[in-house]
C-alpha cells in the first residue's frame, strides 16, 4: 500500500472545504422544493405536536410545571427570544427584597433585571438584563440536529433519511453506494416509499440515537448540580459564582459535552449509511464509526462551523419574524424596544435577544410564532442532510481508493 505524506492529506483536506461549501449550497438551490416537499408530512405533524405540548403547559396548573409551593403569587405569562420564538414563562416574587415599595414585584428568576451573569466554562456564556426586562446574552452555540427528546421537533430528524436517498439519487457520485444514476430528480412519493421499505430500521436507529444522546444529557444535567452542592461545601462564599461553577464544571464537561461531541461526530453518517446500505442497526453504527475514523478533528471542524452558521441563520430568521409580527399584534410591542436596530445586528455575531413580555399570549399569536419557528428549524434540516451524504460519499470513494491502492 502507498504511503502518502501527512501534508500533502491536509493541503487536500484544505482545498476540499471550499469546494465542499459549493456543493452544498448549490444542491440546495437547486433542490430546495423537492427537499421541502419530502420533509412536508413530518413538518405537520411536529408542528401540531409542538403547539398542543405549549397550549397543554399554558392550561396546566402552576404545580405540573414548577416545583414551588402552589399557594405563592405567581404570574404566567410568555417570553420571546431570538433562539427559542415564544415560550410560556412564569414570575415569581424577587427574592431578598429588603423595600416595602418591592416586596410584590415579579421578576424572571432565571435572568432578573439589573443583573449581569458570565460563565467562563465549558462554554464562554455572557448575558444582561436591564431593568425593562431585556436580556441580551452571548455564548458559543453550535445548532444541530439532536433535538431533545422531550421536544416534537425531534421528529425533523426522521426526515434526514429520505432526504439523504434523494441527494443520493441526484449525485454525482451515486454509483458509489450503488444507487443508480437518476438524469432526474426522484419525487417526494419515490423517495418515501424506498425508505418505508426500511420502516423498521429507520426508527429503530432513530430511538437508539436519540436515547444515547439524552442519556448522556440526563448524566450531565445530574452530575453538574451535584458537584456544584459538593463544591459549595469547599469554596463557600469566598469566589464569585461564576469562578466557582467554571471550575466545578470541568468534571460535568468530561461527563457531558465530550462524550456527546464525540458521538455526535462519529455517528454523523449512520443516515446515509443506513438509507444507502442494507446493514442492521449495529451495523449502521459501525458503518458510521468506519466512515469518520482518521477524520474526525476534520468533521468536527465542519460540523462546529456549519453548527455555528446555523445557529446565526436561526437567529436572525427568527428576530425578523419577531420583528414583522410585532408590527401588527399589539401584545408583541416590547419586542420592537428589545430589538432595537444595534441589538439586532449583534444576531448575525451569535448573540440572542429575550424579553418577557406583560402578559401571556393569546392561542392565534402562539401558533402564528411556533409555525415560524418551526418553518425556520425545518429550513435547516435539509443543511445537514446534503453536508453529511456528500461527507459519506467523500470518506466510501476514499476508502475504496485506499483498499485498491
Amino acid at each position: 500500500m502507498r504511503d502518502v505524506p501527512k501534508n500533502l492529506n491536509i493541503s487536500h483536506a484544505l482545498q476540499q472545504q471550499p469546494r465542499l461549501i459549493a456543493t452544498v449550497f448549490e444542491c440546495y438551490r437547486k433542490n430546495f422544493l423537492l427537499f421541502w416537499r419530502i420533509m412536508t408530512p413530518v413538518v405537520v405533524i411536529a408542528l401540531v405536536l409542538y403547539i398542543a405540548m405549549t397550549l397543554w403547559i399554558t392550561q396546566s396548573p402552576f404545580d405540573a410545571i414548577t416545583d414551588r409551593p402552589g399557594t405563592d403569587p405567581y404570574k404566567l405569562t410568555s417570553k420571546a427570544g431570538t433562539d427559542f420564538g415564544t415560550i410560556p414563562t412564569i414570575l415569581l416574587p424577587k427574592e431578598d427584597t429588603s423595600t416595602d415599595s418591592s416586596e410584590n414585584e415579579l421578576v424572571s428568576l432565571i435572568f432578573p433585571p439589573g443583573e449581569h451573569r458570565w460563565i467562563l466554562l465549558p462554554i464562554p456564556f455572557f448575558a444582561t438584563t436591564n431593568n425593562e426586562g431585556i436580556t441580551w446574552k452571548w455564548r458559543l452555540y453550535f445548532r444541530d440536529p439532536s433535538y431533545n427528546y422531550k421536544n416534537p421537533l425531534s421528529l425533523l430528524l426522521l426526515t434526514l433519511c429520505p432526504l439523504s436517498l434523494a441527494i443520493a439519487h441526484i449525485s454525482r457520485h451515486s454509483g458509489v453506494s450503488g444507487v443508480p444514476q437518476n438524469p432526474t430528480s426522484p419525487t417526494a412519493r419515490e423517495v418515501w416509499r424506498q425508505t418505508g421499505g426500511k420502516t423498521f430500521t429507520v426508527l429503530g436507529a432513530f430511538l437508539l440515537s436519540v436515547l444515547i444522546l439524552n442519556a448522556i444529557k440526563i448524566v450531565g444535567d445530574y452530575a453538574t448540580p451535584w458537584l456544584m452542592r459538593l463544591g459549595h461545601g469547599w469554596f463557600g462564599t469566598q469566589i464569585p459564582f461564576e469562578l466557582e461553577f467554571a471550575l466545578l464544571s470541568i468534571p460535568s464537561y468530561y461527563l457531558f459535552i465530550v462524550p456527546t461531541t464525540y458521538f455526535l461526530v462519529t455517528m454523523s453518517l449512520y443516515n446515509p449509511c443506513l438509507i444507502l446500505e442494507n446493514n442492521s442497526i449495529i451495523e449502521v453504527f459501525r458503518r458510521s464509526h468506519t466512515l469518520v475514523r482518521g477524520a474526525r478533528w476534520r468533521f468536527l471542524g465542519i460540523y462546529l462551523l456549519t453548527g455555528w452558521v446555523a445557529s446565526v441563520i436561526s437567529s436572525v430568521l427568527t428576530g425578523a419574524t419577531l420583528l414583522m409580527f410585532s408590527m401588527f399584534i399589539p401584545d408583541l410591542a416590547e419586542i420592537r424596544g428589545a430589538l432595537s436596530p444595534l441589538r439586532f445586528l449583534t444576531l448575525f455575531i451569535g448573540a440572542d435577544v429575550e424579553v418577557v413580555l406583560p402578559q401571556l399570549l393569546s392561542v392565534p399569536t402562539t401558533v402564528a410564532i411556533h409555525i415560524a419557528t418551526v418553518l425556520i428549524a425545518t429550513f435547516l434540516v435539509p443543511i445537514w442532510a446534503i453536508l453529511t451524504t456528500h461527507l459519506y460519499f467523500e470518506r466510501a470513494d476514499a476508502k475504496q481508493n485506499l483498499i485498491k491502492t
